[in-house]
């Protein structure tokens, strides 16, 4: 079973992560559960919980920091960054860093668009990969 952790804030890119995600996964025959929280920032601590569950063979979490006019951007990228870091550092369920922290929204639709660079799928993909690795060790 995969855990997929979707923030809502930036719904309109995070939406398009989830689905490419998710269709990927349902042409793989795999078992997952989505779960949503606000933002990129609590993708973290959902993320710690989930872990202790030990029911998830990975977790791939998905978000969109887009920079604006403050420095908040920077704080955010920085939190979400080393939370999943130390997370990914301290624990043997693959987590999967899929965040994406763009200049300005024409690029995070980029690589949450469908027809495009399609992130979503790579972060499935991704965590399969990680999963049947680490199960051949």
């Amino acid at each position: 079973m995969i855990a997929i952790v979707k923030a809502t804030f930036n719904s309109h890119i995070t939406d398009l992560l989830e689905a490419s995600c998710v269709d990927y996964l349902l042409e793989q025959n795999s078992q997952f559960q989505v779960f949503e929280c606000p933002g990129a920032i609590e993708t973290v601590v959902y993320s710690k919980n989930l872990l202790m569950t030990n029911k998830y063979k990975s977790i791939i979490v998905i978000g969109a920091i887009i920079k604006g006019d403050t420095d908040h951007y920077e704080y955010v990228c920085q939190y979400v960054t080393q939370g999943i870091s130390y997370l990914s550092a301290t624990n043997t369920t693959p987590i999967i860093f899929g965040v994406l922290t763009t200049q300005n929204e024409e690029l995070a639709y980029e690589r949450a668009a469908i027809d495009r660079m399609n992130k979503g799928k790579e972060f499935a993909e991704t965590a399969l990969f990680m999963i049947n690795a680490i199960s051949n060790l």
